[in-house]
């Protein structure tokens, strides 16, 4: 029954993002896991660890770039280029999927209506799948969805009260409450309920049908879950879970939680961050190279802003790290991602357009394959070579390039009917040189006079004797 809980666990992790100030060793620990990220995302753009967890390991991936600034990266491009192209079928991961695509910038209105369509009518939750029994962990993940990305729902409180509904007399909450015993509260559920209620917090909701109004203030759960949760840090150590010293995934979602909540200064979720940090493995990753628990626990470190002097999308710190070994100071961030066959011209592998020249001037015309016209072209993501613009009205790129190196770019063709994503790719080169004769040796030249010499001579004894 634990691994199963375990299992429901991984599938099951918050997306509010932390904003607490960072200190270096968070720093450290963030430069260090995105080169691991970079270094081992699939070659179709997701990153796959477990099978069947694709989309919640490319979801957190996603938002851990957009945490960290690496929104012009062509690793991010690919990563959003994977979701866009992917069904979710469960709760779970159809949540993750919005959640990350709004993030990015991209149009998830058809998704949250998908999200709201598997509730179940009768508890007005959501479960694991479509119009299952409502757990609490899938209903907060739902209403975490539907408030991140602002969609209209006019039943959420509905949701709010089948989560009061859940909390056990502990204060904490169950994966799934039962007419049979009660369940024991668990890490994962009550940091998933306490991340979506505070986004509550300051209502009072009126669950009863008794005619008598009868409101309980949301913040006096959020008070009584925080209390339980912090009563299940592990001490010395900071972890929260399963075992003596607790594990990295419900440390992870517990510090989510607690910077929510209680903010980031507060002694336990400082605690938790130093759990974090010791976890961590030499390659950057957690786990030992799991690739759900790293996504996850970076995605739930706080957002923050690196340096990036090429401006290619991955930070100096990142690109330093000896798994990339990258120039800083060069946009040599390109063809990092590893092809293991399963990549799409286009849509998670750039396509190069023709070649630029530096200093010279620069004309190409993005095409418009599908749909009904008028066209309109939009840049999405990544970045076009220093001097390049894109008219929009056009497709077309001109301007003088100024800076050397490869650019990576995905762009929207915006139809009368329809849109599509292509990503390409520009390559700023230095001009031609010109072909040059090797120069010889100073001995081979006096050899080839040497012998020129003779050959002349030879040929002027020749037409004395034969003056023919």
């Amino acid at each position: 029954m634990e691994m199963k809980h375990l299992r429901f666990a991984a599938v099951c992790s918050g997306f509010l993002m932390a904003t607490a100030t960072l200190a270096a060793p968070v720093d450290d620990a963030r430069l260090k896991a995105m080169a691991w990220l970079i270094t081992h995302q699939n070659g179709d753009g997701s990153w796959q660890g477990t099978p069947g967890l694709e989309m919640a390991e490319t979801a957190a991936a996603v938002e851990a770039l957009v945490n960290a600034g690496m929104t012009k990266s062509d690793t991010y491009a690919k990563g959003v280029a994977w979701m866009q192209n992917h069904e979710a079928y469960s709760t779970d991961a159809l949540a993750r999927q919005a959640i990350a695509l709004y993030k990015a910038g991209r149009d998830v209105s058809g998704l949250m209506s998908r999200l709201i369509a598997l509730r179940n009518d009768t508890s007005q939750s959501w479960g694991a799948y479509d119009h299952f029994d409502g757990s609490s962990p899938d209903t907060s993940l739902a209403l975490e969805a539907i408030k991140q990305t602002g969609t209209t729902y006019t039943s959420e409180f509905n949701a709010v009260c089948f989560i009061y509904g859940q909390q056990n007399t502990d204060f904490g909450w169950p994966y799934i409450k039962s007419d049979t015993g009660i369940p024991p509260s668990r890490i994962t559920p009550t940091a998933f309920n306490l991340i979506a209620l505070q986004r509550y917090n300051g209502y009072s909701v009126d669950c009863t049908n008794d005619q008598i109004s009868n409101p309980i203030s949301v913040f006096s759960y959020i008070t009584s879950g925080i209390a339980w949760l912090k009563t299940q840090q592990k001490t010395p150590g900071g972890g929260f879970g399963e075992g003596s010293a607790g594990t990295v995934l419900e440390t992870a979602q517990a510090y989510r939680a607690l910077v929510t909540v209680a903010g980031a200064n507060d002694p336990a979720a400082v605690s938790a961050q130093n759990f974090l940090i010791a976890q961590q493995q030499a390659d950057g990753s957690w786990g030992g190279g799991d690739a759900l628990l790293t996504t996850l626990t970076l995605a739930a470190l706080p957002a923050a802003t690196l340096a990036d002097t090429d401006n290619d999308g991955l930070p100096d710190g990142t690109e330093t790290q000896a798994l990339l070994g990258t120039n800083p100071n060069v946009p040599d961030a390109f063809g990092l991602l590893k092809g293991n066959g399963r990549s799409i011209a286009g849509v998670t592998t750039a396509i190069p357009l023709t070649k630029a020249i530096i200093d010279q001037p620069y004309l190409s015309t993005l095409t418009a394959n599908d749909g009904a016209p008028p066209y309109s072209w939009l840049l999405s993501s990544g970045q076009l070579p220093d001097g390049l613009s894109l008219d929009n009205n056009t497709g077309q790129i001109t301007g003088i390039p100024t800076a050397l190196g490869f650019y990576n770019f995905t762009y929207e063709v915006l139809a009368a009917d329809m849109h599509t994503s292509v990503t390409n790719q520009i390559e700023v080169a230095e001009p031609g040189e010109p072909t040059q004769v090797p120069a010889l040796p100073t001995w081979a030249m006096l050899i080839m006079g040497g012998l020129l010499f003779h050959i002349m001579r030879h040929i002027e004894q020749h037409k004395t004797r034969d003056p023919r």
